[in-house]
């Protein structure tokens, strides 16, 4: 099973970034931390579908440049470039190996796994690993697994009733669609197509368009 799990925007200042959107929409919001092995740090903002919206900024692009992970090349381009904006999301599994089998079975190319941790500001470690399938179209979204489960350091840092939905623009949205039907396994109807966008729905109330946001 599959779930929406995070959108991912790059940005040259995270805290400042995120301090926007919480004032603007009353949103409550954490500090991330610091991804040693990548370079980078982020900063959060969860809500009560068990989806959250990440800001990732750049703490050392000489590390981010020597990476292999396809998030933090693809980051690294971004952060070049100037670009201040969502570029990447994930899903959720709680099977990763069932995904591996897959992708080998069918010859669907990837990378990864690829580990992940940071520690939390209360101290805590968090562990996960990431996966990158490759199909038609792109970006397609990575898979994440969680080593228990990714919640704040306190519930209160919860946006309880805010709802995290993702849209996914597409110039072959039909290619799209086979795309998450081929690789990610996702059954009839896989989502709801509207105007050229893919709806992945789980929850109300906020929306995140890829490439752009739209708050409701």
């Amino acid at each position: 099973m599959l779930a929406f799990d995070h959108l991912v925007i790059s940005s040259a200042n995270p805290i400042s970034d995120r301090q926007k959107l919480l004032e603007e929409y009353q949103l409550k919001g954490v500090q991330g931390g610091k991804h040693s092995l990548w370079g980078t740090y982020n900063e959060l903002c969860y809500f009560s579908n068990d989806c959250y919206v990440e800001w990732l900024g750049m703490d050392s692009q000489v590390t981010a440049s020597k990476s292999d992970n396809p998030l933090i090349q693809e980051f690294n381009q971004t952060f070049d470039q100037g670009i201040n904006r969502p570029f990447q999301f994930a899903l959720r599994t709680n099977d990763m190996e069932s995904y591996l089998r897959h992708f080998q079975d069918k010859d669907i190319p990837y990378s990864g796994p690829f580990a992940g941790e940071r520690k939390r500001p209360d101290g805590s470690l968090l562990k996960w690993r990431m996966l990158f399938p490759k199909g038609s179209v792109s970006p397609l979204p990575f898979l994440i697994e969680w080593e228990g489960k990714n919640i704040p350091s306190s519930a209160n840092d919860i946006n309880l009733e805010r709802f995290l939905e993702l849209r996914i623009g597409s110039s072959e949205p039909e290619k799209m669609l086979a795309d998450f039907k081929d690789i990610y396994r996702f059954g009839q109807p896989v989502g709801q197509l509207e105007n050229g966008r893919l709806l992945i729905t789980k929850g109300e109330g906020i929306t995140a368009v890829f490439n752009s946001f739209q708050i409701n």
